[in-house]
């Protein structure tokens, strides 16, 4: 136990729930007669494609009746319209979505700015030919007389005639807008790929009859076309139902020549997609490979695993590996992979046990738990890949895979009831988190809920190339400042392509992301390029945030290794160009890795953000550690449900934008994103660079005091942090730091999806000063962490606490169930400083602070 261990909050008050008041900007609409004149003309279009679909339906053997799927945008929000939309027959709800940044026009715009983008939702509606009779005779009715009364419940519907900015189909360059399923087409058919796989995601039907249908009918295109379904799966409680096919090539000539599009206007589908994208290339060049300088003996692990590994198959018999893996292949993977292609999962298996070998980190002392979820196969290029296998849709498999943690499988039990955290450090590198929730980011979050487990993922890697606002002829005069100005402001200009990558939108999971830092010593190069003059920042290839509704994404940073760069030859191209410098020398994480066949001992280095990830599940199982330790030893109450809340909080309680912050600031702060900059340069950022570390034990001048609870709607529990009498009237400066994190159920069809909010509200005298994310931004995840400073002379009595209220309400749908929470709660003071935090902190938690003050607020 640590001389100046964590400290516990006695069980918290209840209280009357913080009571939120939302101003939402109104819109100023279109005056009603030309609103309606424009719509009017949308509905005969709307009535064409119905014709058509009817035309295309009229001799299928299954009966089907001709449906439209409709999209509806609006500007502003229109309240209660899921009930209207239910209350006609023949429609069917769909989902929903917010937009941004919608153009002023057709007399719609901001009521105090004509010119301010807008913003609005997309909702998605199915519809047979009766109920878009009866909607559109309700829309004849509004034009006549707007003030008209509509049969009950259907009054949202005039809110919405009014809103309307758009009403359309949901037509073929929406099912693959955006998905690269047409490029991945096309390089398949330049290869001469003899059948040609892809996936479908089917808009999920309510009814399992119409599932059925909607199911059998694509069937009946694919096997038209000569093709042939592989795999289908369908889960109701994310409204999921995906279907894996594959067709000849020639049909796919003939769907990128537009000779035949009947798989894109299927009215069932909602998106085409390529697969086989979660691929990581294996090098075959091992002349970077290095072996164990030093004979690693020490101590195996014991007892149950805390962490699983979803990745490759490591190299279990790795000197660095052997006794601290348990494998588990219910698929038979290890079937097809050599030794020298255990590439991937050998990396993320050595940095969970042994960190960055470069480092020294003692070796953990559990076992980790793997499953092999991606296997060999050739790449177009003669080059191998570890990948999803493409006959297998990865949501069916990640579905099974953490089934089989904790439930029966017949009469075998779970193989791995005791894991609180999964580390999944793949990436679908065709999908770019966009507008909604990825089907995989929504499998992670349900599963994460249903199990209490952690899901640590990777943020993604964007290997392309960052090309500068320097000419390339003065590139080489440019100092090491200018040259790091001059890629940070490159990577924010193209931060569309560098989004995050599913599933790391996940609401529930923590997302890391990397920075450019390492223990290793490169060597000098005249070639390689360092992108920073200062150590820490965003690494050059971490996909960026927001997440969903522009939440604090990814969550926290932790280094990745350093990405040296080169730059691009040729006199083509105006302005200087760096790209990805490909080796696996130093810079980087050492790592294991196979070497030629025989050898179990060999190591190099490598960068990017599956690295960071694997990095924050090693940190858990420390955490893990610190939390039982503090179990056994305290007085106070820690009951072992709240492991995996805990353990979130912490992840992220050490997080801070430290000086990175500043200097973004310095370059990318401007007179057009001044007034949102905390909140843009967040996505950037996240909630910044996590010292795990700092978390683990407090010192003389620092003291962290864990709670956990339980909330459900509408209620709100009080935490009173004792404030160390020292500090009243002095100037000395002081950090708090609060991290709230729990797990929330989520709607996936319901544009707020998150169905929990928690939050607590961090106001205080002794830190006033909010510092790193924004605090709107910080309350639309799962994770709330805010960081405060202040240095006034502040007078309060013995006796006086920092009152942190947990507030609990509804978001999108009733609350199941009580809602798990972790709490941190930092006080410090610089170190040296001879004021003693911790122990006055410590004594006066043992003596339940009288409630008299509350802050010196």
């Amino acid at each position: 136990m640590p001389e100046y261990p964590l400290l516990i909050f006695p069980d918290p008050t209840r209280s009357e729930r913080e009571r939120r008041r939302m101003f939402p900007g109104k819109p100023r609409l279109p005056d009603q007669v030309k609103q309606a004149g424009r719509l009017e003309m949308q509905f005969p279009v709307l009535q064409q494609v119905m014709e058509k679909q009817r035309l295309a339906l009229q001799d299928n053997p299954l009966g089907l009746q001709p449906e439209l799927a409709l999209v509806l945008e609006t500007i502003g929000s229109i309240e209660n319209f899921i009930n209207a939309v239910r209350r006609i027959k023949g429609l069917e709800w769909l989902g929903e979505f917010e937009l941004d940044d919608i153009a002023p026009q057709y007399g719609f715009e901001d009521e105090h700015d004509p010119q301010k983008l807008l913003k609005g939702q997309l909702f998605l509606v199915m519809t047979n030919q009766r109920a878009f009779q009866e909607l559109q005779s309700l829309f004849n009715r509004w034009q006549q007389d707007p003030d008209t009364k509509f049969p009950y419940g259907l009054a949202p519907w005039k809110h919405a005639f009014a809103h309307l900015y758009a009403i359309r189909p949901w037509d073929a360059q929406d099912r693959i807008r955006e998905t690269g399923i047409l490029e991945d087409w096309q390089f398949r058919v330049e290869h001469e790929q003899e059948m040609v796989p892809f996936e479908t995601e089917l808009w999920f039907r309510g009814d399992q009859a119409r599932r059925q249908q909607a199911e059998s009918h694509l069937r009946s295109i694919i096997e038209a076309l000569g093709g042939e379904v592989i795999q289908q799966c369908a889960i109701s409680e994310i409204a999921y139902h995906g279907i894996l096919g594959r067709i000849p090539l020639d049909q796919v000539s003939q769907v990128l020549a537009q000779d035949d599009v009947r798989l894109l206007q299927c009215e069932d589908i909602m998106h085409l997609r390529p697969v086989g994208q979660c691929a990581i290339h294996i090098p075959e060049d091992l002349t970077d490979t290095v072996s164990l300088a030093e004979d690693r003996q020490s101590e195996l692990p014991e007892g149950a695993p805390i962490v699983a590994l979803f990745d490759g198959l490591p190299l279990t018999g790795h000197r660095l590996l052997n006794g601290r893996l348990i494998v588990d292949d219910p698929d038979g993977f290890e079937d097809n992979y050599q030794a020298r292609e255990r590439v991937h999962g050998t990396a993320m298996a050595s940095l969970i046990c042994h960190g960055d070998l470069d480092g020294g980190g003692e070796p953990s002392l559990r076992p980790v738990y793997v499953r092999p979820i991606m296997q060999p196969r050739p790449g177009f290029d003669g080059r191998f890949l570890e990948a999803i296998p493409e006959g297998i849709l990865p949501i069916d498999l990640v579905h099974r895979a953490v089934r089989r943690l904790y439930e029966y499988e017949g009469t075998e039990p779970p193989v791995a009831p005791s894991v609180r955290v999964i580390n999944l450090s793949v990436c679908d590198r065709s999908r770019p988190f966009d507008l909604g929730m990825s089907s995989w980011a929504r499998l992670l979050d349900w599963l994460s809920w249903k199990y209490n487990v952690l899901f640590v993922v990777s943020a993604g890697n964007h290997l392309h190339d960052i090309e500068l606002s320097a000419p390339r002829a003065d590139f080489s005069n440019l100092d090491a400042e200018d040259r790091e100005k001059a890629v940070v402001e490159a990577i924010a200009a193209d931060t569309r392509h560098r989004r995050l990558l599913a599933p790391a939108e996940t609401l529930n999971g923590l997302t890391v992301a990397s920075t450019h830092a390492d223990a290793s010593s490169p060597a000098l190069s005249s070639t390689l390029i360092d992108p920073y003059a200062h150590t820490g920042l965003p690494s050059t290839i971490s996909a960026h945030g927001p997440g969903y509704r522009r939440a604090i994404k990814p969550d926290i940073y932790l280094p990745g290794g350093r990405q040296f760069l080169i730059e691009k030859l040729g006199n083509t191209h105006p302005h200087a160009i760096l790209q990805v410098a490909p080796f696996n020398r130093p810079p980087g994480q050492r790592v294991a890795t196979p070497g030629a066949p025989g050898e179990l001992n060999r190591t190099w280095h490598t960068r990017g953000t599956s690295n960071a990830a694997a990095l924050a599940s090693r940190w858990a199982m420390s955490l893990f550690d610190t939390i039982e330790r503090l179990r056994v030893q305290s007085e106070a109450s820690l009951p072992t449900d709240y492991d995996v809340v805990l353990l979130k909080t912490l992840l992220v309680h050490g997080a801070d934008w430290a000086e990175a912050g500043a200097l973004y600031e310095s370059i990318l702060r401007n007179t057009q994103n001044s007034r949102i900059f905390t909140d843009y340069v967040g996505r950037f950022l996240g909630y910044g660079s996590a010292d795990v570390a700092k978390v683990l034990a407090c010192t003389d001048q620092r003291v962290t005091v864990l709670g956990a609870g339980q909330l459900t709607n509408d209620e709100s529990q009080e935490y009173r942090f004792p404030l160390p009498p020292s500090l009243s009237a002095v100037t000395n400066r002081r950090r708090l730091a609060i991290t709230l994190a729990w797990l929330t159920p989520v709607n996936s069809t319901n544009q707020k999806y998150r169905i929990a909010q928690l939050w607590f509200d961090p106001k205080n005298n002794l830190a006033p000063n909010r510092k790193c994310a924004d605090f709107r931004a910080a309350q639309r995840g799962t994770v709330q962490h805010e960081v405060l400073v202040g240095d006034q002379a502040v007078d309060f009595q013995d006796g006086d606490a920092i009152v942190i209220k947990v507030n609990c309400r509804a978001d999108a749908g009733d609350i199941p169930g009580p809602i798990q929470y972790g709490l941190a709660v930092t006080l410090e003071v610089a170190e040296g400083v001879d004021i003693p935090v911790y122990q006055e902190v410590r004594d006066r938690l043992r003596v339940r602070v009288p409630v008299r003050g509350t802050s010196p607020t």
